[in-house]
């Protein structure tokens, strides 16, 4: 029987282009910075940076500013990534609407386009209507020849390995969807699917206020309840790229049948579209949005208030259970539930810590997304940055 072993052999070509995503890297980190520092940084002699230096600017990824101030003798020159050297895509689709963004290598954005979904059960127009908007967006920001990767992100659970969304919680139609193939072969452009909770927990480590934080959780309760899980730094994804089905965990054995297959899965109790059911069942006219909700609850509608405290709690005992079992050091609430503000926040905030130990609960930050909604977005077209930076294309 034939045994697989991880070749550890490295050709000179493997070597060179270590060193090129090093080099990138350490300007991605730094911003501006001299041939000299580059070489500190990453342990390469001033000779091997010069070179890399030279392929990266020829390829367009690297610029340099001109002289650096402040240093004594020989002045250096500066360098930097080159903001127009390279472009991605950011691509989200929701079940409420399909945002494309393109951003330059500073995560700025160049063309932002918004589309609504009207029917998401239709799983094949709501696709084709993706990657017509893509295409669109593509075409507006006059960059088709510098776009090097696309970012996609979309709920779970996702099978990463293959690039499918495994399916979606009450959209038949939504079952192995082979999204990641659809785009590349529409754009012909590499293409990163990511589960959108991890998306936004990414947005927050890279760019947020937890830039210091190693292990955290990111709870995106919309219309399905996701977690986006960070261990020692890096997104924890499982061994399918399934992991942080949140919604899937049971609240309540004896509730009703879930579509997964378990019993009273949290997504049925917690979720703004189990809400929004819920507050139909009720006799609240919603007009089928969560905005009008919000309002209410605003406004001091008691079975709106009571039930937005229910949700929240549920959603507290969930997460409880995530926090004893990944002990993150913290929590991040994001998505549609959270725009009731401080009536399901604190309540969840407080059935979480509630439910720990004491010395868990001390040693465990729990707060809002400093980016609302945008957290999944960027974090999508950071997942298609570091891409490009891990895999340059040097004869272009």
């Amino acid at each position: 029987m034939m045994v697989e072993r991880e070749l550890l052999g490295k050709n000179i070509e493997d070597v060179q282009r270590l060193n090129q995503v090093s080099v990138l890297q350490v300007l991605r980190q730094n911003g501006v910075i001299s041939r000299k520092q580059i070489s500190d940084y990453v342990g390469l002699t001033p000779g091997t940076v010069t070179n890399i230096v030279r392929d990266l600017i020829e390829a367009g990824y690297v610029i340099e500013t001109g002289f650096l101030s402040g240093k004594k003798g020989r002045r250096a020159v500066g360098l930097t990534i080159n903001p127009e050297g390279f472009y991605v895509m950011g691509v989200r689709l929701s079940r409420a609407s399909i945002v494309c963004r393109i951003y330059n290598p500073n995560a700025e954005v160049i063309v932002s386009k918004k589309v609504p979904i009207e029917d998401f059960e239709r799983a094949q127009q709501v696709l084709n209507c993706m990657l017509d908007s893509m295409g669109e967006v593509i075409e507006e920001s006059g960059v088709a020849g510098k776009l090097q990767a696309i970012g996609v992100s979309t709920p779970g659970p996702l099978n990463l390995k293959e690039g499918k969304i495994t399916y979606l919680h009450g959209n038949i139609d939504w079952r192995d969807v082979p999204i990641r193939q659809l785009v590349q072969d529409r754009f012909g452009i590499p293409t990163i699917l990511e589960h959108d909770a991890n998306a936004a927990a990414l947005a927050e480590v890279l760019f947020g206020e937890a830039k210091d934080v190693n292990n955290l959780v990111y709870v995106a309760v919309g219309r399905g309840i996701g977690a986006g899980i960070i261990l020692k730094g890096e997104p924890y994804h499982g061994s399918l790229g399934t992991a942080g089905q949140l919604g899937h965990v049971s609240v309540n054995l004896d509730g009703p049948r879930c579509q997964c297959g378990g019993s009273g899965c949290l997504t049925n109790y917690s979720s703004s579209k189990a809400f929004i059911k819920r507050m139909q069942h009720l006799g609240v006219d919603t007009k089928g949005e969560i905005n009008g909700l919000v309002d209410l609850a605003k406004h001091g509608n008691k079975t709106v208030h009571e039930e937005v405290m229910k949700a929240a709690h549920y959603t507290g005992v969930a997460v409880a259970s995530a926090v004893n079992l990944l002990n993150p050091e913290v929590i991040i609430f994001g998505d549609e539930m959270t725009w009731f503000g401080p009536l399901w926040f604190n309540t969840a905030k407080e059935t979480v810590l509630s439910r720990l130990a004491p010395e868990i609960a001390q040693g465990v930050d729990v707060r809002l997304s400093s980016f609302g909604q945008d957290a999944f977005l960027l974090g999508t077209g950071a997942i298609a940055l570091e891409y490009v930076c891990q895999n340059p294309v040097m004869n272009r």
